[in-house]
């Protein structure tokens, strides 16, 4: 079965957010990144002899701007890695038969046999391959004319994988 995919920043994008808050790994680090901020400057602000109420309010506030900015630098290093690296964008031809995942772009061909598949996992929007723990093929559902080549695309790779999806 062959699928032709146009893989966008946006589905890259999609893709990191997923891994950072979906895998258990990645999803703990990320949550504990993201409150450490803000508890830190509640602590910093009542060391310092602030009120609970102010000290709070100034937690909420620096520490939200921080995560804010700390997200937009993690997006920004995966898009500069999007641009360093041709071939991870624009068009895909994923084909999935007995031996494998074959995925080709103008620029490179890679192959993946089915023992070689760490995980299947989904979300509302796009069907990831995972390679390994960090690396996947990514499919984004628009790609599909249907959800009925949906559906047989998803039973497919299940069936060769011997392996389920996890999300949806």
């Amino acid at each position: 079965m062959k699928v032709e995919i146009d893989l966008n920043q946006e589905d890259f994008w999609k893709f990191n957010k997923y891994v950072m808050f979906n895998l258990p790994k990645y999803k703990i680090s990320m949550i504990l990144s993201l409150l450490s901020i803000p508890v830190s400057c509640i602590i910093v602000s009542k060391l310092l002899g602030s009120g609970w109420a102010f000290a709070i309010v100034v937690g909420v506030i620096i520490g939200g701007l921080a995560d804010v900015l700390f997200l937009y630098r993690i997006k920004r290093r995966t898009m500069s890695l999007v641009k360093k690296n041709d071939g991870i964008l624009g068009k895909h031809i994923i084909e999935i038969n007995e031996q494998g995942v074959f995925d080709s772009t103008d620029r490179s061909q890679s192959t993946c046999g089915w023992s070689g598949i760490h995980e299947l996992r989904q979300d509302k929007e796009n069907i990831y391959i995972f390679l390994n723990q960090l690396q996947a093929t990514i499919v984004p559902k628009r790609s599909f004319t249907d959800q009925q080549e949906e559906a047989k695309f998803i039973q497919t790779v299940q069936q060769y994988a011997n392996k389920s999806f996890i999300g949806g």
